[in-house]
C-alpha cells in the first residue's frame, strides 16, 4: 500500500511580535514555522494505515522553497518513508490551484492507493487544495473525514465524514482515492 500525504509548512506568530516599520505586516523575525496542523493529522492517519496493513510506504510531498524542508524533515522523523520537495521561483505557492496542479504531476508519478490531505491550512484556511488535487487527478474524493478504515482485500476505504450541524455521513469509496482529513481523527505522534 502506498499513501501520499501532501503537506505544508505554515507560519505562526510568536507569543510576542512586532510589525514592520511600515506597518504592512509582521516582522519575519517574530514568525515561527511548523507543519500545518491538519497535515499532522493526515500524516498520522497514513502512518496508522501503513502499520495496520503491515506493509507499505508513506510519501510526503510539499511545494515550497528550502524553508519547507523543515516540515519534511519533521514528517520523516515521525515515520514517513520518503519526502519530496517541489519548487521553482516562478510558482505562486499561495495559490491553491497552482499548488494542486504541481502536486498532481508528482502524485501521478507515485501511483498511490490513497492520497490524504489536510482539510485546510491554518494560514490560508481555504480548504481548496485537496479537492482541486482530486479534480486534477480524476480521483474520487471524500472531504472532512473524521474516521477511516481501509480494506486492502476490497481496495476500498470506509469513512465517516463530518457534515454541518454535527451530522456524520458514512461512505465507502474505492481506491485509489483522495481524502481530506479533519483534525481530531487521531492523536499525531511526536517526532523522534
Amino acid at each position: 500500500m502506498k499513501i501520499v500525504v501532501p503537506v505544508k509548512q505554515v507560519a505562526a506568530l510568536d507569543d510576542e511580535f512586532e510589525l514592520l516599520d511600515d506597518g504592512a505586516g509582521v516582522d519575519p523575525d517574530f514568525l515561527e514555522f511548523a507543519l500545518n496542523e491538519w497535515d499532522a493529522f493526515s500524516l498520522e492517519a497514513a502512518l496508522k494505515l501503513r502499520e495496520g496493513v503491515g506493509d507499505g510506504e508513506v510519501v510526503v510531498i510539499t511545494v515550497g522553497d528550502e524553508d519547507a524542508e523543515e516540515a519534511l524533515l519533521g514528517c520523516l522523523a515521525r515515520g514517513a518513508d520518503r519526502a519530496l520537495r517541489i519548487w521553482d521561483e516562478s510558482l505562486d505557492a499561495s495559490d491553491p490551484l497552482t499548488v494542486a496542479r504541481v502536486l498532481s504531476a508528482a502524485v501521478e508519478r507515485e501511483r498511490p492507493d490513497l492520497v490524504l490531505c489536510g482539510v485546510q491550512s491554518s494560514d490560508a484556511v481555504n480548504g481548496a487544495t485537496g479537492v482541486a488535487l482530486a479534480g486534477y487527478l480524476g480521483l474520487p474524493h471524500v472531504a472532512v473525514v473524521k474516521q477511516l478504515d481501509y480494506d486492502a482485500a476490497q481496495s476500498s476505504a470506509t469513512v465517516k465524514r463530518e457534515l454541518e450541524g454535527g451530522l456524520v455521513e458514512l461512505l465507502r469509496v474505492r481506491t485509489p482515492a483522495l481524502l481530506t482529513i479533519q483534525t481530531g481523527i487521531n492523536q499525531p505522534r511526536y517526532a523522534n
